[in-house]
């Protein structure tokens, strides 16, 4: 009786450390954003369409080149994703888009599922710091919830519902990413059986 007394006594003294242990981590910090309240940088978000982006760069237009793009960007029968390159200086508002160098945006079916923002003119010596700065401005999650990215630039990522928000530094500058993921996986899927319906031979 009593070797089975000391033997329940070393077990509570056990298991009591270890459920304090676990009970005292952090809960792993989620991010619930969706394509319909992602961020808007500098007027840009997900979902916009693509007459919607085009007021905002109203000089674009004038360019042979970007107007044959343009036009299969409103394509709402398209099944590629058309990219865009838009440049500040054609912008409406040109104090939106100081500091901004570059700003590149994806199509599919006339909406807006990708778009990335470079700035230049401001450095940030690690990626860390550029992170902390974006979750303070468009009010994301802290840094312990963005994962390290796959790009060869130091990168994070932040993985929320349905859309992913990459951070990234290079040469000094900066840069947003934010994408619709499930768009990305349903585009790919399309893709295959395309090809599978293509190569099949009755």
């Amino acid at each position: 009786m009593k070797r089975i007394a000391i033997g329940l006594v070393s077990l509570a003294l056990i298991t009591i450390p270890a459920y304090l242990t676990a009970t005292s981590q952090p809960a792993q910090v989620r991010c619930s954003l969706t394509e319909a309240n992602s961020p808007s940088v500098r007027g840009l978000r997900l979902g916009m369409t693509a007459e919607q982006v085009i007021a905002l760069f109203p000089g674009s237009a004038k360019n042979k080149e970007m107007k044959t793009a343009l036009d299969k960007a409103r394509s709402t029968t398209g099944s590629e994703t058309v990219y865009l390159s838009f440049d500040s200086s054609t912008s409406a508002n040109k104090e939106k888009f100081a500091d901004v160098g570059s700003i590149s945006v994806g199509f599919y079916k006339t909406r807006v599922k990708d778009l990335d923002v470079e700035y230049v003119g401001t450095s940030w010596t690690t990626v860390d710091e550029w992170v902390a700065k974006l979750s303070e401005t468009f009010k994301l999650p802290g840094l312990e919830a963005w994962v390290v990215g796959p790009s060869e630039n130091p990168n994070k990522v932040l993985k929320c519902n349905g859309i992913e928000i990459e951070a990234a530094t290079q040469g000094g500058g900066a840069s947003i990413r934010i994408r619709d993921t499930e768009y990305s996986m349903r585009e790919g899927t399309n893709a295959g059986e395309e090809g599978k319906r293509r190569a099949f031979k009755p």
